[in-house]
């Protein structure tokens, strides 16, 4: 399994972390989907490959944008 780690933008609280953490799951790719508001931070584990275009179009849809990849 391949995990992603980023700063998400458009996170204020833990309603907002857990909505994101929904929106990502529900991709058939995405195993599991952590996000803590305070931080900023998500951790996406893919079973599947996944491109960033597709990460970014998808939390787009929540208002989310991706401020950057480590």
């Amino acid at each position: 399994m391949k995990t992603i780690n980023m700063k998400v933008d458009g996170m204020f609280c833990g309603g907002c972390s857990g909505r994101l953490q929904r929106l990502m799951e529900a991709l058939p790719q995405v195993e599991s989907c952590k996000a803590n508001h305070e931080d900023k931070s998500v951790v996406l584990t893919l079973k599947e490959d996944l491109s960033r275009e597709e990460i970014e179009k998808t939390l787009a849809k929540g208002d989310f944008s991706v401020l950057s990849y480590e």
